[in-house]
């Protein structure tokens, strides 16, 4: 190969590398997202009271909530509970984006809220963090998927193993992967 060419094969490379990525959290949220998975985590593992830890960490919680000792919580400062919500075991809480629950909400076994993606039309694949809110006196059903951006409004109830990827308003029944509004409204 001559100088021009191999010049020119470099120059190809690097046209096709992917840009550089940048963090979508400042030094500060760094920090304190390392205190939480250490020191959080085992006051919340271990600890008898789990509302007050979430509030140490930034997070808003009613009265009289029951969080289980094996709900996982991404970023506690993105949560927000109303009074009398109850999450079950192995929930999965993933907070990039703001989570809102509303009172008298109960999430069930392993469901898992995801306010959280990226943006697959850009070759960055930068962070999305799309909030999701759930209304009051909703039912999310065990191994339930909510996803980002979706809003549900109040008593709506989510069967088990659905999956919610848009929003539905107020006193819809939903079931199935796409979650869809249950013909029998029970």
């Amino acid at each position: 190969m001559t100088k021009p060419e191999v010049q020119g094969n470099q120059d190809a490379a690097m046209a096709s590398a992917p840009p550089a990525r940048r963090s979508a959290w400042t030094t500060r949220q760094k920090v304190v997202r390392v205190v939480w998975g250490t020191i959080g985590r085992l006051c919340w593992q271990f600890g008898p009271l789990r509302a007050p830890v979430l509030r140490l960490f930034g997070g808003t919680v009613g009265r009289d909530c029951r969080l289980a000792r094996s709900v996982d919580i991404l970023i506690p400062w993105n949560v927000t509970l109303g009074d009398r919500v109850q999450i079950g075991e192995r929930v999965i809480l993933y907070a990039l984006g703001p989570i809102t629950v509303g009172s008298g909400t109960v999430v069930d076994v392993r469901a898992h809220l995801c306010a959280g993606s990226h943006d697959m039309r850009d070759t960055r694949f930068p962070l999305t963090r799309p909030p999701i809110t759930i209304g009051e006196d909703c039912f999310i059903g065990v191994d339930a998927y909510i996803a980002p951006e979706v809003e549900l409004g109040d008593r709506c109830r989510v069967r088990h193993r659905a999956s919610v990827y848009r929003s539905f308003p107020a006193d819809t029944v939903l079931e199935g992967n796409p979650a869809r509004a249950s013909g029998d409204g029970e």
